[in-house]
Formats: structure tokens, sequence, C-alpha cells
């Protein structure tokens, strides 16, 4: 297992679910971390948990909030790792979710995360020392999804630039990896409003730890792009081979309809 010792990490969403996953795995790997969510009793728990972190609540759904992060963890010290795991997303039909929800959507999953990596990269730029960043996407960034639309078009956005940059800082000592999970055992699909999953979505579920040891390793090795789980691999890859209709009905059949009720409250919890 790679050393992280004397790296600083910066992980957003860290309050639950993956991010606080990976804030562990970091931790058991030296690196000394700074968590950001927007609870803080959660956050403490996690930071308890680490063996101590920084800890700034904030909510990157805000114009400012992006700027507020960065400045506040970099009050500490440089930042040599950048997790970029926060967002949200909601299990609905369009027309069913207010603009309100999809603005916050749109700052939280795509431009807080743009605005974050401008800063480290610009923080980082030619000097020689290995620094990382990692962005969460997901398996829903290879298609188009009906009920969640929005918050895959978000993921794909991901996908692209992440992989974008990546190529960018080829031979530097800079590394952009891209993490694209497909179901996982988090509180993601009750903030979601999700839920009826069909069997194949059951059963390719991984649990947050899987994705985070996964993620590490991928970033560590400066990898491109990694879809954890076997199942979700063979899905995205198999998208290739039918028309972008057909997976977009097959998705629809694989995720099930929306719970029935009101989308609960966005809780923060991170996809």
């Amino acid at each position: 297992m790679s050393s992280l010792t004397g790296k600083r990490a910066l992980v957003t969403g860290a309050s639950s679910g993956i991010g606080a996953a990976i804030a562990r795995e970091l931790a058991a790997r030296g690196a000394s971390l700074v968590l950001t969510a927007r609870r803080k009793a959660e956050l403490d728990t996690i930071a308890t948990s680490c063996g101590g972190a920084q800890v700034i609540p904030a909510d990157l759904g805000t114009r400012d909030g992006a700027a507020i992060v960065w400045n506040a963890a970099i009050a500490g010290g440089p930042i040599d790792i950048l997790v970029n795991n926060a967002g949200f997303g909601a299990f609905r039909p369009f027309d069913d979710t207010d603009w309100s929800r999809d603005a916050e959507m749109i700052q939280l999953n795509m431009t807080a995360l743009v605005e974050l990596c401008k800063r480290f990269v610009m923080s980082h730029k030619g000097k020689p020392e290995r620094r990382y960043l990692v962005n969460i996407a997901s398996i829903g960034a290879y298609q188009s999804v009906p009920n969640m639309a929005l918050y895959s078009a978000s993921k794909a956005f991901v996908r692209n630039f992440t992989e974008g940059l990546h190529d960018e800082l080829a031979g530097s000592a800079l590394s952009a990896t891209c993490i694209c999970p497909g179901g996982t055992k988090t509180a993601f699909h009750d903030a979601a409003g999700a839920g009826n999953y069909g069997w194949v979505a059951n059963v390719s579920m991984m649990t947050a730890e899987q994705v985070a040891q996964i993620s590490v390793r991928a970033m560590v090795g400066g990898r491109r792009t990694v879809i954890p789980g076997f199942i979700n691999k063979i899905a995205c890859w198999s998208v290739r081979l039918v028309p972008r209709w057909f997976a977009s009905l097959m998705s629809r059949r694989v995720l099930g309809k929306p719970r029935a009720g009101a989308l609960p409250p966005r809780t923060g919890a991170a996809a």
C-alpha cells in the first residue's frame, strides 16, 4: 500500500458514503485530511474515525462555496490531493423537480467541482512534487438516464472534463483521475428519492469502502478513468454496442420507477 505520509488531502462530501470512506482510506495511507460537507456533526464523527482532521462545514451548492472551502483549506498549508466527491441527484422526471433544486445540482455537481479543480491545478502549476486530483462521476456518465436526466448529464460532464484534463496533464507532476461508480450502498439513494431498483441494479451494488479502495489505488496509479465493479464495467462497455435510445430504455428498466411521495430535502449525502 503506497504511503501518502506528508500529503494534505481535501475531500468534499466527506460526511458520509463514498467521501467518508475515501477519507478513511487516505488516512490509513498516512495523509492528513481536510474534510468538508454541510453537516458538521457528521464531519466531526468522520474526522474522529480518521484519527483527526481539519473540518470545514460549508455548502458547495452555493455560488461562493468553492472559494470559501478552498481558502479555508489552504490556510493550513498546501493541498496535495483533491477529491471532488460532493454531489447529489434527484430520481424524478425533469418536470417534477423545482428549478432551484436543479440549479443547485448544476452548481454542486459541475461548477464547484471545476472551480476547485482550477484552484488546485493553478496552485501547483510547474511544480515538481507529485499531486493527485480525483473527480467522482458515475456509470450514468456513459448514457442518458430517464428520471435522472440532469444528474447523468452532470456526471457525463465530469467524466469528459476529467479525461481531457488527465490528457492535458500527461508528463507533469499532476494527475487527474475519474472514478465512475455504479450503485453504492450509501444514503444517496434515499436523498435522491430512489430505491425501487430492478434486480440488476441491486445485485451490482458495492460498498462505499470497496469503491474507496479502488479509487485511491487508481489515484496513486495515475489512472485516467476507472469503473469499480465487474458488472458495472460490462454495463458501460455494452452501451457502445447498442443504439443510444436502447441503452436509455434499458437504464429505465434497471432503475425501476421513482418512489412515490415528495422528494426528500437534500441532506448533503454525496454520490
